[in-house]
């Protein structure tokens, strides 16, 4: 069966079932989350994690295989797969420090 004929038999027997409210009063009762500890945690054993990488290798290990794949790109070659991976893991890193950082400021 094809998505398009599913979706057909799902809108043709589609039922709305009324819960009364009861989701909502669900919703409203559960706790309000408070506490930014686990993103101040998380943020700060990033940068404990980057502070003993740069302590023990220096930034080397990290910029050269970034160099590298600045300068493969730039002459229209294929970097090295270390490379890449190297660089999408300090794009992750960043994202990661970024979004605890943005759900710790709106709780």
């Amino acid at each position: 069966m094809k998505e398009e004929d599913l979706r057909k038999v799902f809108e043709t027997h589609k039922t709305d079932v009324s819960d009364k409210g009861f989701s909502e009063r669900i919703i409203k009762q559960l706790p309000e989350r408070k506490s930014i500890l686990p993103q101040i945690v998380m943020v700060v054993f990033i940068l404990i994690g980057l502070a003993l990488m740069f302590a023990l290798n220096g930034v080397t290990p990290l910029l050269d295989p970034i160099t590298g794949l600045i300068t493969s790109v730039s002459r229209l070659q294929a970097p090295s797969p270390s490379s890449v991976v190297i660089y999408l893991g300090f794009l992750s890193m960043v994202g990661i420090i970024g979004y605890a950082m943005v759900k710790a400021d709106n709780g």
